[in-house]
């Protein structure tokens, strides 16, 4: 789009990551390079771990439990990770580059309503992949820096973007906004049971009545 929801592109606060233990005097860099590599495949198994037991529906995974799912052992995840906010802030990072994705990719709509709708479609097939995301969110918001900024991000970028598609109509712009929200969809889909066609329809009619 020509002019981006700059708040949503600034990348997220840097996760807290532990710094790793100073290596020994007189060691190879091949024995560094391996630490490193092990280090490595050592946080990235700890990070799936965590999104594994999120979408397995557990908001608040331990450290013990990621723990055993990764394989490793408590004291290396506290050797690579200052918390578990902190390996919760990293499983945001590529799903919120999902969500910045749909924002900037070119639309086939120059400008206004179309470009809107077009948006919608996009967001609602993200928000039913990342759900259980999103229900631990419903959780965690209030005790989750890292999410309540992405959260906070995500609902500026909507609300920048209808600025720049549709008429100034305050109005019409607050109902688009909750109309287009996350929190609309996961209504939609959890508290009324409704299938993801039957919310995508009831969501799309309602914003078209808007977009008039």
């Amino acid at each position: 789009m020509d002019d981006q929801p700059t708040s949503f592109l600034r990348p997220m606060p840097a996760p807290g990551t532990a710094s790793p233990a100073s290596d020994e005097p007189g060691e190879t860099p091949l024995i560094e390079d391996g630490r490193r590599l092990r280090s490595a495949e050592s946080r990235r198994r700890i990070i799936l771990a965590m999104l594994e037991l999120l979408r397995e529906g557990d908001p608040a995974p331990g450290a013990e439990a990621v723990a055993a799912r990764a394989g490793v052992g408590l004291r290396t995840v506290f050797r690579l990770f200052r918390d578990m906010e902190s390996v919760f802030a990293e499983v945001l990072v590529p799903q919120r580059q999902e969500f910045v994705d749909c924002f900037i990719t070119g639309y086939a709509a120059t400008r206004g309503p179309d470009r809107v709708r077009e948006l919608f479609g996009r967001l609602s097939r993200l928000y039913e992949l990342h759900m259980p995301l999103r229900r631990a969110g419903i959780i965690r918001r209030y005790s989750s820096p890292s999410l309540a900024a992405a959260i906070r991000a995500l609902d500026d970028a909507i609300a920048d973007f209808l600025k720049q598609e549709v008429p100034e109509d305050p109005a019409a712009l607050d109902m688009l906004n909750l109309l287009m929200s996350y929190e609309a969809w996961i209504r939609l889909r959890d508290s009324q049971l409704l299938s993801f066609d039957q919310a995508y329809a009831t969501l799309r009619t309602a914003i078209d009545r808007y977009l008039k």
